[in-house]
Order: C-alpha cells, then structure tokens, then sequence
C-alpha cells in the first residue's frame, strides 16, 4: 500500500468545510426557541423537529456511506452544505409549521449526507497519521456545532427570524468551492480505491463489535449532555445559567479531547487508547456525581475529553476494519451508532424518574465499563 504523508492544504479545506456545515446543524436547537416565541410552535412540535432530524441522520448517513462504496459521490461535499445553510436560512422566513419543518429537514438532510463522503476524502487526506488528521478533522465539526447557536442567537436578536438567511452564506461557500473541486475530488477517490484494494476486506465481526462500544459511547454522551445541567440545578442547587455553562465545558472538553488523542493513538495504539479513554469515562462519571461543586467542572471536562477521544479513535477503527466497505463504515460509525445511542437518553429518564436523578446518572458509569470489555475483544487493526 502506497505510504502518504499528511495533506495539509487540502485536510485544512476540508476541517473548514466541516465546521461550516455542522454550523447550521447546531443552530437548530438555539432556533427552536424563537419559533415557540415568534410562531406559536408547541413544545411537542419543537421535539419533533430534534428527533426528526436525529434519524434522519440515522438512517441517511449510512445509506449514502453504502452507495459511496459503489461509485464516486463526490458532488454530495457541495450538495450537502448547500442544502445544510438553504434549509436552516429558510427555516425562519416560512410561516407553518409544515414549513418550517421541511426546511429544517432539508438542512438536516444535507448536514447528513456530507458526512460520509468527507470523512472518506479526510480518511485520504490524513496519510498514514489517520488517527491525528481525523482528531483535528473532528475539530472542525466540534467547533461549528458551538459557534452556531452563538451566531444564530446574534442574528435573530439583531435581525429578526428572517435574519436566519445569513446563515446560509458560510455553507453556500463551502458549496461553491467544491463544485469547482469535483475532479480533483474524482482523482484522490480513484488513488484511495486502489490503496484499499490491496488492504484488505471488511472484518464484519470487529465492525460489529466497534459499534457497540460506539452506541455505549453515544449513550454516555446524550445522557451527560441531558441530565447533568437538571443535576446541578436540582441536587446542588446552581442556578439555570450555571448549571447550563457545563455544556461549555463539555464542548472545551471534547475539542482538547480530539486534539490530543490522535497523535497519541497514531504512536501508542488505537486499541488501547480507546480501552483506557473508556475507563476514565466510567471514573469520571462517579467523580462528578459525588466530588465538591467547583472540582465537578473540572472531572466533567475530562469526561468529555475521553469521550470525545473515544468517538474520533472510534471512526479510525472503522474505517481500518471497514476497509473493504470504508463509506459504509464512515456512515454507521458516524450515524446509525450514534443516532441509536441518542434515542435511548430516554430510558435513562425514565430511570430517573422512579431511582433519582443522582442514582440514574451514576449507572451511566456502567456504560463504558461494557464498552471496555467489548475493546478487549476488538482485533489488531490494520494501518
């Protein structure tokens, strides 16, 4: 197999490709106050456009990753964006909720089908350092899922709804450049299809078994994200804007934690970084629930960080198992794992609601210990 160094010029492009797509997919939830207050919309009609965006993530990204493996979908880097910032910046100047609904979908859509087509082209660009490149390329995503309800929130304040068609102007860019990159694109597909065929094919049992330790992942996520603001407002008495800066915390967590990770797994081994990342979670999840007030920011931050850590190890795995299959690994690691895993946040309610809080919160520290054991069986993967 061909050995390439690490394309920073072209990774770079791509981290910013990332980061302005996954913008509009984190403003949804910083609009959807505005259309209760501004459009009437109910509570139940804003939920059901969060778990309708939620699958059809789920489903699309796999579904595309398992079409890209048969013929090049390089068009979907500008089609995706361009339906991702179209969507959101039509969202607040429709009336109905239909409407509205479509138009999030559609961002919801585009954000989904980008996806497995970049982490290919960032599988690609990454060379032989593939565990730092999709660490740093992960970044890319973190970071424009936290700027967009920042900059969505200006917009609407300042302009109104209608203000939400500015945030269509990031994405669109990221849409035009790549319509004038689709050769070069077909080009860097055609060399990585030779590389992966001598490579080796699909190991079917490792990728089934990497996805259960990303569906544990992705529960610890959603639970956290879910429950621990409710658990400092309610057992340690913070107030509201206190309690929701943990997100903040997280989200810092979960950039040092790609950034990090990659070089040490690229030299240390992916297998055991995610074996020990998964231990520290677990750890990590106790420590919170019974350390001091201020010390729990700080052991949430490192939770974060190991989560996020495992998430990006996660994806190089699948795409080494995946080989064979590395669009459909891309889009079931990225995806369906994490869709399935955000789904079940309520069965954790419900066992908040009949155990306590603080009890519920602490069995997510089981978790990953399930996970650990699963890594344990995960066999050598390839470079």
């Amino acid at each position: 197999m061909e050995h390439r160094a690490l394309d920073r010029r072209n990774l770079s492009m791509l981290i910013l490709a990332h980061m302005l797509t996954d913008l509009n997919q984190g403003a949804v939830p910083a609009l959807i106050p505005f259309l209760v207050a501004q459009q009437g919309l109910n509570y139940l009609g804003a939920s059901g456009i969060t778990v309708a965006g939620t699958l059809i993530s789920s489903i699309l990204q796999p579904l595309v990753g398992f079409l890209s493996d048969r013929r090049s979908l390089s068009w979907l880097l500008f089609l995706g964006p361009g339906l991702a910032g179209l969507g959101l910046g039509l969202s607040g100047n429709l009336s109905g909720y239909g409407w509205v609904l479509l138009a999030i979908l559609t961002s919801a859509i585009g954000v989904a089908v980008f996806h497995p087509e970049a982490y290919r082209y960032a599988n690609y660009y990454s060379g032989l350092q593939t565990a730092t490149g999709m660490g740093i390329f992960s970044v890319g995503g973190t970071l424009g899922y936290a700027m967009g309800p920042l900059l969505l929130t200006f917009l609407v304040v300042q302009g109104g709804l209608s203000a939400t068609a500015w945030m269509s102007l990031p994405a669109l860019f990221v849409a035009i450049y790549y319509f004038f990159q689709q050769e070069r694109l077909r080009s860097a597909r055609l060399q990585q299809q030779q590389a992966l065929l001598q490579s080796g094919q699909t190991d079917w049992r490792a990728m089934s078994l990497l996805l259960s330790v990303i569906v544990l992942r992705s529960m610890s996520y959603y639970c956290l994200a879910t429950f621990v603001p409710l658990y400092l407002i309610k057992a340690r008495g913070f107030s509201t804007p206190l309690a929701n800066s943990a997100l903040t915390v997280m989200s810092m967590g979960s950039v040092a934690g790609a950034l990090l990770s990659g070089p040490f797994a690229d030299r240390i081994g992916r297998r055991r970084i995610l074996f020990w990342m998964a231990l520290i979670i677990s750890l990590s999840v106790l420590l919170f629930v019974f350390s001091p007030s201020l010390l729990s920011f700080v052991i949430l931050g490192l939770a974060s960080a190991a989560l996020s850590a495992s998430f990006t190890i996660s994806m190089v795995l699948g795409q080494s198992y995946g080989r064979g299959n590395l669009g459909l690994a891309s889009g079931l690691t990225v995806g369906l794992a994490v869709g399935v895993g955000g789904l079940s946040t309520p069965i954790f309610g419900f066992l908040a609601d009949r155990i306590g809080l603080s009890t519920a919160l602490s069995a997510v520290a089981i978790l990953p210990l399930l996970a650990a054991a699963l890594i344990l069986a995960l066999p050598a993967e390839s470079q």
